[in-house]
């Protein structure tokens, strides 16, 4: 499959074929560069964690996408991270509710809808269902009753305005940050900045606590940003010739205990551990921890995977699918991939940019974006190599999972509102022959927006890229 270019020349679409990936790090199809070369070692199990979420509670991220152009960036910031409803409507918590019962009824009912819990649902984590005065159900986090706002119409949406993709794409774009909210109303926040609002841990000074997203978890972090590690086993294991400060120089990639601070207090969870090598070394729940020192940066977790006793030390886990796996890729991060390994892709728009495909994680995702362009990423001839990826019948959205219903009445599994898809071009486990084919439109007149599903000003496209975490 080569690459199509749609040059809009007096309203007629000339269509030209382009090597595939010719702008995209000299990709060709039908070779996978050896830096695209997926890992086979899957995620590894984590300790300490829960369900963040149940079934029906899903997550949405705030911020204000704009185009490229001067002072404007092509992906959003994510300012903040808020509980919504299996719809991916924002969900509020009200001040004059009690603990465990809502005050809000009648007329104020029928604007901020009480967000009723699915059928199937149960209480996980910070997340109770608790009953109303008439008799029905619903959630409450922290025993805080949850709304929908009535004039939210779609993921994303904060006091009845756009939040987080809305508009155009492209020069001249506006920035939507939400709209303000009545008093006593607040969003259900998830995360803010990095930091999450639940769950309430309190770790000692110089520890944090971060949603890592290669993770899939929230995790703790040291006084670095770096991730954390717990280990499954005794401290002074003679065994662990590469996990200790005094490992050989053969040991090219370590795990090292995370030294406490001199004047550290213990204290709840929290314990020292006196090391044979001098170090006070901090425990969780009697777990020792550890760095690894390949995490060369904020959000790395390439110790998963390298020796089962080790496992990221996360306090919250987010549900994954069963038929889907996460892939480690060196030069990509975490992709999601099927139980044998085959590469799962998303479809984007966005205006035409080198640099931003760049980035490790690819173009971050907008999740306004997936659902705008959903109804036009990939028509019946799209369809014959690439492959809505299928959910089951009984599937329900939780966390940054969803589900779209195609027209045969099938489930296809979404993520962060972009449907997943595999590719015929792929052969073999950790192929991603797939990533950067194109469709680019350009238009003779440089004023004229760009349709592809989302509009756009200057050179729209449809490009499919790898699904990563």
């Amino acid at each position: 499959m080569s690459n199509k270019v749609s040059l809009v020349v007096g309203g007629v679409v000339v269509i030209a074929a382009v090597a595939a990936g010719a702008y995209y790090f000299n990709h060709q199809e039908g070779k996978a560069p050896e830096a695209m070369k997926t890992a086979t070692a899957p995620m590894a199990p984590r300790n300490f964690a829960y369900d963040a979420m149940p079934v029906g509670i899903t997550l949405q991220p705030l911020g204000t996408p704009q185009g490229y152009g001067a002072q404007r960036l092509l992906f959003p910031v994510r300012r903040e991270i808020v509980y919504a409803d299996s719809k991916g409507l924002t969900l509020y918590t009200y001040d004059k509710d009690a603990p465990g019962k809502s005050n809000c009824t009648a007329d104020c009912a029928q604007t901020w809808v009480p967000a009723a819990p699915l059928a199937n649902a149960k209480s996980a984590g910070e997340w109770t269902i608790v009953a109303r005065d008439d008799g029905s159900k619903q959630w409450a986090i922290n025993g805080k009753p949850v709304y929908t706002f009535v004039k939210d119409k779609e993921g994303g949406d904060v006091g009845g305005a756009a939040s987080g993709g809305g508009g155009m794409m492209g020069y001249g774009s506006a920035a939507v940050t939400g709209g303000a909210l009545p008093e006593g109303w607040h969003t259900a926040l998830f995360v803010t900045g990095t930091v999450p609002v639940t769950p309430h841990v309190t770790p000692p000074l110089g520890i944090a606590i971060k949603e890592v997203t290669d993770a899939n978890a929230v995790v703790f972090i040291d006084s670095r940003s770096m991730s954390i590690y717990a280990y499954d086993g005794s401290v002074d294991d003679d065994k662990l010739t590469c996990g200790t400060a005094a490992a050989p120089a053969s040991c090219t990639n370590r795990f090292l205990p995370l030294a406490a601070p001199q004047m550290a207090h213990p204290g709840g969870d929290w314990s020292l551990i006196s090391r044979k090598d001098g170090i006070e070394q901090w425990a969780y729940k009697g777990q020792p921890l550890y760095t690894y020192d390949a995490d060369l940066t904020v959000g790395d977790v390439n110790g998963i995977g390298v020796d089962k006793r080790w496992h990221v030390a996360a306090v919250q886990s987010y549900f994954m699918p069963a038929n889907v796996v996460i892939r480690n890729n060196p030069g990509r991060g975490r992709i999601l991939a099927t139980p044998t390994g085959m590469t799962l892709y998303r479809r984007d728009a966005t205006a035409w940019s080198n640099s931003a495909r760049q980035l490790v994680h690819d173009i971050p995702y907008r999740p306004r974006v997936g659902r705008m362009i959903r109804d036009k990423q990939c028509d019946a001839e799209c369809q014959k190599v690439w492959h809505p990826y299928m959910a089951p019948n009984d599937a329900q959205p939780v966390g940054y999972w969803g589900v779209a219903m195609l027209p045969d009445g099938k489930k296809a599994w979404t993520y962060k509102d972009f449907v997943l898809f595999t590719y015929d071009g792929d052969k073999k486990a950790g192929d991603m022959i797939g990533d950067g084919i194109y469709d680019l439109v350009v238009s003779e007149d440089p004023n004229k927006v760009n349709d592809v599903g989302f509009p756009m000003q200057g050179p729209a496209s449809l490009f499919w890229t790898f699904a990563s975490l």
